[in-house]
C-alpha cells in the first residue's frame, strides 16, 4: 500500500516556516495590546498622581482647618471687645500661633501667616525669614486680594513655589455673634523631606499600577490570539469558499459559451498586470479580479439559440445578445462581496471612443477597471486558439492592439500594456490549465489575504 506523502514542510530534515499571515496578526496584536496598555497605565498612573498629590495636601489643610479654628476660639474675646482694632494684642497672638501652633513636622511648616480686615486691610503678620523662598512668599501674599470673601467660606489652595508645593490657607475670623469681621491667611510650606517621600510613594505607585497593567496584558494576549486566530481561520475558509465559487461560476460561464476556463486564467492574470504597472489600488484591482473572472455572468440569461448559434447572429438576435450586460449588473449587484466587479462586468463592451454598449460612453466615463480588462481581454481573444481561428502570433496581435488605440482602447492603457506585453505572452502562451492555475493562485492569496491581516 502506498503511504501518504508528508507535506513539503513537514518533511524530516526540513525548517517549518511561518506562516507570514499569522506573524502579522501576531505582532499587531502585540503591538496594540502593547500600546493600549501604555495608555491604561499612563492613565492611571497620572490619576494616582493627582490622587496622591492632594491626598498630602488634604492633610495639611485639615491640619490646618482645626488650628484656624482654635485660634479664632482664642481671640474671639478680643474680637467681640474691639473687633480687629487692637493690632497689638492680635500681632502678640498671632505670634503666639505661629511659634507655638507651628506644623513643625517632618511634612512641613508654616512660613508665613497673616490677619486681615474685612476691607483687606492688613493687621498683623508673622514670617519665617529664615525661610529661603520667603522673598517669593511676601510678593506673591502683597498680590493677592485680602478682602472677605462673600460667601465667608474657608479656601485652601496648592500653589507651586520655586518647584516645592505650599498650601495657601484662608479663613475667616468670626466674633461671638456669628458675624465675620476678617480673615486669616497662612502659607506652608512642604520640607525637601516630605517632597521627596511624596514623590517617592507616587513614584512607587505608578510602577506598581504600570506593572500590573502589563501582566495583564501579557496574560490577555495569548487568550486574544488564539480567538483572533480560530477568527481569521474562519475568515480565510469563507474566502476560499468564495473564491472557489468565483472561479467555478466564472468557468461554468465559460464553458456555456464554448470557451475554456483558461481564457479566465490568461485574463485575469494579464489584467492585474497592467493594472500594477499603472498603479492601481489593492482595493481596485480585488474588484477588477472578480469583475474577470464574472464579465460575462449575464450570459446566464441568453438563449442557447442565440449564444450557442454557429453562424452570424441577426440584428435582432445581436441586440439580444447584448442585453447580457445588464442581466450580469443585476446579478452581482445582489452580492455585497461582487459589487465591485459591477466596473468590468457592466462596462466590458463600452469602446474608448464612445461607440460600445451599453451606454454608449467614451474616454474617462468608463471605469479605468473595464478598460484595463479590455486590454487584456482583447489580447487573449487575438493569441488564443478558438474554433473559428488559429491563434495569432504576438506581433500580429500586438499589431491589431495598437490599431485599435484611441478607437476601442484607451490610449494611455494600450502605452502602459506595450513594454510589459512580451515578458507576460512568453509566461502564459505556453502554460497548461494546471500552471495558470497555480500563477492565478498565487495573484489571489496577494490580494486576498491582505484583507485577512487586516482583521487585526
Amino acid at each position: 500500500m502506498k503511504s501518504a506523502s508528508l507535506p513539503e514542510n513537514d518533511k524530516p530534515g526540513r525548517t517549518r516556516r511561518k506562516n507570514p499571515l499569522k506573524v502579522s496578526i501576531q505582532r499587531r496584536l502585540l503591538l496594540r495590546l502593547g500600546l493600549g496598555g501604555i495608555l491604561i497605565a499612563t492613565f492611571l498612573a497620572l490619576a494616582l498622581y493627582i490622587h496622591e498629590r492632594n491626598q498630602i495636601g488634604e492633610v495639611v489643610i485639615d491640619r490646618a482647618r482645626q488650628v484656624a479654628i482654635c485660634f479664632n476660639d482664642q481671640i474671639r474675646n478680643l474680637l467681640d471687645d474691639s473687633g480687629l482694632s487692637d493690632h497689638k494684642a492680635l500681632q502678640r497672638e498671632l505670634e503666639v500661633l505661629f511659634i507655638a501652633g507651628n506644623l513643625k513636622q517632618w511634612i512641613g511648616h508654616l512660613v508665613f501667616a497673616g490677619m486681615y480686615d474685612a476691607s483687606g486691610n492688613k493687621v498683623a503678620c508673622v514670617t519665617d525669614d529664615e525661610y529661603k523662598h520667603i522673598g517669593v512668599v511676601d510678593n506673591l501674599m502683597a498680590d493677592f486680594d485680602h478682602r472677605l470673601s462673600a460667601d465667608r467660606d474657608s479656601r485652601y489652595k496648592i500653589r507651586q513655589i520655586e518647584g516645592i508645593p505650599h498650601v495657601h490657607i484662608v479663613a475667616p475670623l468670626f466674633d461671638s455673634g456669628g458675624r465675620a469681621v476678617g480673615q486669616t491667611e497662612g502659607m506652608f510650606a512642604f520640607s525637601d523631606t516630605a517632597v521627596a517621600d511624596i514623590q517617592g510613594r507616587i513614584v512607587r505607585t505608578i510602577l506598581g499600577v504600570v506593572a500590573i497593567v502589563l501582566v495583564a496584558t501579557a496574560l490577555l494576549y495569548p487568550i486574544i490570539l488564539s480567538l483572533m486566530g480560530r477568527l481569521s481561520r474562519l475568515t480565510a475558509n469563507l474566502l476560499d469558499s468564495n473564491l472557489e465559487t468565483l472561479r467555478v461560476l466564472g468557468n461554468a460561464i465559460a464553458k456555456r459559451d464554448s470557451d475554456t476556463d483558461v481564457h479566465n486564467y490568461r485574463v485575469s492574470i494579464y489584467a492585474v498586470s497592467l493594472a500594477e504597472a499603472v498603479g492601481l489600488s489593492d482595493q481596485a484591482i480585488r474588484g477588477l479580479i472578480k469583475g474577470a473572472f464574472l464579465h460575462d455572468v449575464g450570459k446566464i440569461g441568453v438563449s442557447d439559440s442565440i449564444l450557442l448559434k454557429p453562424d452570424k447572429l441577426t440584428e435582432k438576435e445581436f441586440e439580444d445578445m447584448k442585453h447580457h450586460v445588464r442581466h450580469g449588473m443585476d446579478i452581482v449587484k445582489r452580492s455585497d462581496w461582487l459589487k465591485d466587479a459591477t466596473e468590468v462586468v457592466g462596462y466590458h463592451h463600452e469602446q474608448f471612443a464612445g461607440s460600445g454598449y451599453p451606454f454608449g460612453i467614451s474616454g474617462d466615463k468608463i471605469p479605468i477597471n473595464a478598460r484595463i480588462f479590455a486590454i487584456a481581454d482583447v489580447f487573449d481573444a487575438l493569441t488564443s486558439r478558438r474554433p473559428y481561428k488559429e491563434p495569432y502570433s504576438f506581433d500580429r496581435a500586438i499589431t491589431i492592439i495598437r490599431k485599435k488605440r484611441g478607437s476601442h482602447l484607451d490610449p494611455s492603457l494600450v502605452d502602459a500594456f506595450m513594454p510589459i506585453s512580451r515578458p507576460m505572452y512568453e509566461d502564459l502562451a505556453g502554460s497548461d490549465a494546471d500552471e495558470l492555475r497555480q500563477k492565478l493562485e498565487a495573484v489571489l492569496k496577494k490580494y486576498f489575504s491582505k484583507g485577512i491581516a487586516s482583521l487585526t
